[in-house]
């Protein structure tokens, strides 16, 4: 929750935050949870894959630019280590 309200700060410094504007919403939280309590089921928690399927997937889905796409992984690592 804390990285898509992080995501979702950055968006209100435009240019500052990301180099173009890109829509996060609900849905891209909602579908990382669902993910996210899937994987915590298991035995192992596999966390690269968490963090591939979160960064990459649902929320760099989004994002065009590798510059952002940079930022929202480092992001991404600053909670999930």
């Amino acid at each position: 929750m804390f990285f898509h309200a992080v995501l979702q700060e950055r968006r209100k410094f435009g240019p500052l935050g990301f180099n173009n504007l890109y829509e996060f919403n609900d849905t891209d939280l909602e579908t990382s949870l669902t993910t996210l309590k899937g994987f915590l089921d298991r035995d192992e928690i596999p966390w690269d894959a968490i963090k591939f399927i979160t960064g990459e997937i649902n929320y760099g889905g989004r994002v065009t630019d590798e510059l952002d796409r940079k930022c929202l992984m480092a992001t991404l690592n600053s909670f999930i280590k």
